[in-house]
């Protein structure tokens, strides 16, 4: 009878009791660990499938597949080589001693690459060249504007001293402002009958003046109008101050340009 039980009962080193262990060896992970790996695994080759290549890579791996393709029998030039009795592993010539495989093609990759380098030189060095002269222009104009400032402020304080002096007529007509300018009148004698009348017209003969005035740029007329106020009026449109004579005027005032009061 104990021998039948000691039958019954399993080994405790067979397989059925090593079924019934939990396995508890280190390195193994739980399922939801596992289920999780598999899917970050999923999603990796995913992305490596949508990665989208340069399209240098691109046409290297499609010139490197054709190159490695035996020419199929749609190709016209097989076509050609079949009707006059070409069979695929011959070698060309009456003999068939001739090249067997088509001749190899050499992809010369640096010089192409040394021509969209220098169209890429090519290209910044315009890029570079319009925005010098971009910002050549923008300065201009900025310090063009700036010296219209400045020529509007000298003319007036000039036919404002001129005029304290008792001068009438400026220098130059762009001295003063245009709506300050004298206007000059011609005397014109018309028939009436038998008398003559004096008829007193305004003459615009500072026409040709303004001609010449506009020959000249804002800068030409501010450094003209400059001199002028400083010899004339011991006076400086930047220091907004008349000076008592040429020693105060040299010794208080910075200079005659406007960068010089700007340092």
């Amino acid at each position: 009878m104990s021998a039948n039980l000691d039958d019954e009962e399993d080994d405790y080193m067979s397989d059925a009791i090593l079924t019934k262990c939990t396995d508890t060896r280190p390195g193994l992970v739980s399922a939801n660990a596992a289920r999780i790996h598999k899917v970050e695994k999923k999603i990796r080759e995913s992305n490596i499938k949508n990665i989208v290549k340069p399209k240098s890579v691109v046409e290297h791996e499609k010139r490197e597949e054709g190159l490695q393709a035996a020419i199929k029998s749609d190709n016209k030039g097989f076509a050609l080589l079949a009707k006059m009795g070409y069979k695929p592993g011959m070698g060309i010539g009456k003999q068939g001693e001739g090249r067997k495989e088509p001749v190899g093609i050499n992809v010369k990759t640096e010089q192409w690459a040394a021509m969209r380098t220098s169209r890429h030189i090519k290209r910044q060095k315009m890029e570079s060249n319009l925005k010098r002269d971009f910002q050549q222009r923008m300065s201009s104009k900025f310090i063009d504007c700036k010296a219209e400032r400045d020529v509007i402020k000298s003319q007036k304080v000039c036919e404002q001293l001129d005029s304290e002096m008792g001068t009438t007529i400026p220098d130059e007509w762009y001295f003063w402002p245009k709506s300050m300018l004298p206007k000059k009148k011609q005397k014109n004698e018309t028939e009436t009958g038998l008398s003559f009348e004096v008829v007193e017209e305004e003459e615009d003969d500072d026409e040709d003046e303004e001609e010449e005035e506009d020959f000249l740029t804002n800068q030409e007329k501010l450094e003209a109008l400059t001199a002028y106020l400083r010899t004339i009026h011991l006076y400086c449109i930047w220091c907004g101050n008349k000076f008592e004579d040429e020693d105060d005027l040299s010794t208080n005032c910075p200079g005659d340009t406007a960068d010089a009061h700007d340092e």
